[in-house]
């Protein structure tokens, strides 16, 4: 059977992590090669052949968007078929969309994305030159889902409507938000319980608007506090769910003397509160985590801290 073989290329090593661990959870016996860099990328592909590439768009050295416009001049030199080719990237407005289709991108996917939703998008890219490789594949996984689960369309949901379940663990925080999930039900919990509504009541000021987005939405939020590591912000949720705990989050933030120059940092969610104690509430607060490894982004964030604390 035919080894499939995968290149990431991300700056940030917690993405890099995310989608080696998505594509491992179908592919056992896949190959992964990762880049932190575009030229890094360059170097891998110039040895190589890949059955897929996943790629950020904004990295240093060389973006995304250079290493697929220079692999799509070297195959046209070659008189070789384009590989496949996905941009992962935070970048997902319409212009940014255009030109990378118009360099010859094989799909999109726009951080935030869940698991689901980056297999949906490999198994149909996979799906062009390995059409009985993928069928096989699924079939193996779905009979194994049937023996375990008595149903067998886990696996075929990759390519239907149907979602997947994939869980993704990630080690929980020490503080007393993190504290009150391993907590819950127990004397101390009232003690966790109490620590976390001092903190909200201290958190109350208006530091700014940012935006946030995950797999489930976009949220204009009113940010509450932040650091270099931690993040709270307070939004409204009439219009999407608010994000989960442990979900993935990338947040907005700009500078106020560099407005144009905005910094997508990939966070997680380590607690969520809501506003007040009602069915109808709406509005929640959320803390994330930051795990963005990107240093021109954590540049921006440092600045944007300095300007608000």
């Amino acid at each position: 059977m035919h080894k499939l073989r995968f290149l990431v290329v991300d700056d940030a090593g917690f993405i890099r992590d995310l989608i080696k661990r998505t594509l491992r959870s179908h592919f056992t016996q896949c190959h992964i090669d990762e880049a932190v860099h575009g030229k890094k990328a360059q170097s891998m592909l110039n040895k190589g052949t890949y059955d897929l590439v996943l790629c950020d768009w904004e990295m240093p050295e060389m973006s995304g968007l250079e290493v697929l416009q220079w692999l799509r001049a070297r195959e046209t030199e070659q008189e070789k078929p384009n590989s496949p080719f996905m941009m992962v990237t935070s970048r997902g407005d319409k212009s940014h969309v255009i030109k990378a289709v118009e360099s010859g991108v094989s799909d999109y996917i726009g951080k935030p994305f869940s698991s689901e939703q980056l297999l949906k998008k490999v198994f149909k890219l996979l799906m062009v030159n390995h059409r009985e490789l993928i069928r096989a594949i699924l079939k193996g996984s779905a009979t194994m889902n049937s023996t375990s689960s008595g149903t067998g369309n886990d696996s075929a949901s990759v390519l239907t409507a149907t979602p997947l379940v994939q869980k993704t663990v990630l080690q929980p925080r020490s503080d007393g938000a993190s504290a009150s999930l391993l907590t819950a039900g127990s004397p101390s919990s009232k003690l966790v319980a109490k620590a976390d509504q001092a903190k909200s009541r201290s958190a109350l000021r208006a530091l700014g608007k940012v935006t946030l987005r995950s797999p489930k939405g976009q949220w204009q939020g009113i940010l509450r506090d932040i650091s270099l590591t931690d993040i709270t912000v307070s939004i409204d949720f009439s219009d999407s769910p608010s994000p989960a705990v442990l979900e993935q989050v990338v947040i907005d933030i700009a500078t106020k003397n560099r407005p144009d120059e905005v910094a997508r940092i990939n966070t997680f969610t380590t607690a969520v509160q809501l506003q007040e104690k009602s069915l109808d509430c709406h509005t929640a607060q959320i803390s994330i985590h930051v795990v963005d490894d990107d240093p021109v982004k954590l540049e921006i964030l440092s600045h944007y801290v300095a300007q608000v604390r």
